[in-house]
């Protein structure tokens, strides 16, 4: 799973709108109220201001995924439930109706992920669901299940090959069961290994890269230095293009090839020297 980093701020306009509607929330009277200014005022999250800004950070690719539309439609989703919040167990709770209308709270999320999550956002043992209107640094100490695709948590998902495609799993070397538990239960809230098509289409970029891997360590038997030399270098160009930030399942491609690549592969296409 890949970190999407934010540059830059939605456009004012959008930014007033969505002030003047979150006063009109923070002025409500009771959840009643505020569940009409929110059904009232949903197109404001759909609305091309924000969306397209939104997908601008991460080159049109759903957050959770690294997928471009051609695996599902995109929705704007709201990372921590609007309306109700559902836990483990089935229970459910009242959402953060405070973040409706909060651009750091949206995440870009394929249709079908983003049916599979629904209202899912549920807290680790121990610890408690932040209260209303809470800062933003009491959010972040919340202690969410979910990963979120702005942390480095991101981290704690890898990629395997296996016979059906290629599937997410808790990254090797996460010892911590807190991070574990995240981990796994990102994957199987988002339904991450739920979607054949999904799974295959991840399974080709691993594919891909694999046989790049085998070529890099095959060119020594071209014989000519030139030639080899030539040939090191076009794979781990290709290599670099496949795990570029704006490149869809570019975390796949690192997967494949920090797990399947030698120290001197892993070295260039991760710039640690220069000469392939």
């Amino acid at each position: 799973m890949r970190k999407v980093i934010i540059t830059g701020t939605p456009p004012q306009d959008w930014i007033d709108d969505a002030d003047r509607v979150t006063a009109l929330l923070q002025a409500a009277p009771d959840e009643a109220g505020r569940s009409s200014i929110i059904k009232a005022n949903e197109n404001l999250w759909r609305d091309d201001r924000i969306r397209n800004w939104l997908l601008q950070q991460f080159a049109n690719k759903c957050w959770y995924t690294e997928a471009a539309e051609s695996v599902s439609s995109i929705h704007v989703d709201h990372f921590r439930p609007k309306g109700r919040v559902m836990n483990l167990d089935g229970s459910t709770e009242s959402g953060y109706w405070w973040l409706s209308f909060n651009y750091k709270n949206y995440v870009i999320a394929g249709q079908l992920i983003n049916v599979k999550k629904r209202d899912f956002f549920p807290i680790l043992e121990g610890e408690y669901r932040a209260r209303e209107n809470c800062s933003e640094t009491q959010l972040r100490l919340e202690g969410a299940v979910l990963i979120n695709p702005l942390t480095n948590q991101t981290r704690l998902i890898s990629y395997e090959r296996d016979d059906d495609g290629c599937i997410a799993v808790v990254a090797g070397g996460v010892d911590c069961p807190v991070d574990q538990v995240m981990a796994e239960q990102t994957i199987d809230i988002l339904g991450l290994n739920r979607l054949d098509r999904l799974n295959q289409k991840r399974g080709r970029v691993w594919d891909d890269c694999l046989r790049e891997i085998n070529e890099y360590q095959g060119a020594q038997a071209q014989g000519a230095r030139a030639l080899v030399w030539l040939m090191k270098t076009l794979v781990i160009n290709r290599l670099k293009d496949r795990v570029k930030y704006e490149s869809e399942f570019s975390s796949v491609a690192e997967a494949c090839i920090r797990k399947k690549g030698n120290e001197t592969i892993i070295a260039a296409v991760f710039e640690r020297q220069a000469y392939p």
